[in-house]
């Protein structure tokens, strides 16, 4: 009888909800100690051997255009430092397929080890892979001047955010979060996408966190924005995607300027019903100027 009673319960359980439980089973807050793992990998082994490792096979840096990440990494010696980093920000797809990471970088030259740290924000979109490791897929990021700590990392806590929309609810929605900001082409689409917790990231300045300081940012972006997409996937869910491309902004005043960007979408639910895409975090860096 209990069997029978137990088996009805199951029965009356959609199989999406059995599904995201599971995916639940890996976490936010996991995905943040793989980084902490991939990092402790760099400072004992070098960066190189670190994203060799922790790499998806099929992944992607921007140098400034996007390159096959392995190939060029093997390419190329490893550097003469000692690269750590620290996750500050995850988020994670109910799917648990796709999650992100963003946290700040220390780098210290292997051949000047007295010599003052570089600092900067680290910027990853990771992959769960068929065999059932997680990966890099996408990596990024900015530099900036010294943080509050310049010998070491910041020691701020984590904030992790593991998405909750189902996929029966998300499952009639495409992902045309990048397509209708792309279609505005102005610093004004970012007004409708904003949330307390979007972070953006640009080359030379700390982090710009929510709405009031990304809106302060925001009026000196004045102009004419177009965005060039060259990759973009979204999660089972329905409730992560991810864009990568180039921009041309055109100031108001002044000559135009290019670079590469990575952007994340996420959609959050309210109960079973998913809500409206918006931008978690961006990474924007401009093209270096032309080697004479």
């Amino acid at each position: 009888m209990r069997q029978l009673v137990r088996a009805a319960c199951l029965a009356a359980v959609p199989l999406a909800m059995i599904a995201s439980a599971s995916a639940a089973a890996f976490t936010a807050k996991d995905l943040a100690a793989e980084e902490g793992r991939f990092a402790a990998y760099s400072v004992k082994n070098g960066m190189r051997a670190a994203f060799l490792e922790f790499f998806a096979e099929q992944s992607w840096l921007l140098r400034p255009e996007l390159v096959d990440a392995k190939p060029w990494l093997r390419a190329r010696p490893d550097p003469a430092i000692v690269l750590d980093w620290k996750s500050q920000r995850t988020v994670l797809a109910a799917s648990g397929d796709l999650g992100f990471s963003t946290g700040p970088w220390l780098l210290r030259s292997k051949a000047e080890p007295n010599a003052p740290a570089a600092h900067g924000q680290f910027f990853s979109v990771w992959q769960k892979q068929q065999d059932g490791e997680w990966k890099v897929f996408i990596d990024h990021g900015v530099s900036h001047g010294a943080t509050a700590t310049p010998d070491r990392l910041p020691d701020t806590a984590l904030v992790a955010l593991d998405l909750g929309v189902h996929e029966r609810g998300a499952a009639a929605s495409s992902d045309d979060a990048e397509p209708q900001f792309v279609a505005a082409g102005s610093a004004a689409a970012y007004a409708g996408v904003i949330t307390p917790r979007t972070r953006l990231l640009r080359e030379g300045r700390l982090p710009i966190d929510g709405m009031t300081a990304i809106g302060e940012y925001l009026k000196s972006q004045a102009g004419q924005w177009a965005w060039t997409v060259k990759l973009r996937g979204v999660s089972r869910a329905k409730d992560f995607a991810y864009a990568v491309g180039n921009y041309t902004w055109q100031p108001t005043e002044g000559a135009a300027r290019k670079g590469q960007y990575v952007r994340v979408w996420v959609r959050e639910a309210n109960g079973l019903t998913p809500t409206r895409w918006t931008l978690a975090a961006e990474v924007m860096t401009p093209e270096p100027p032309p080697k004479t």
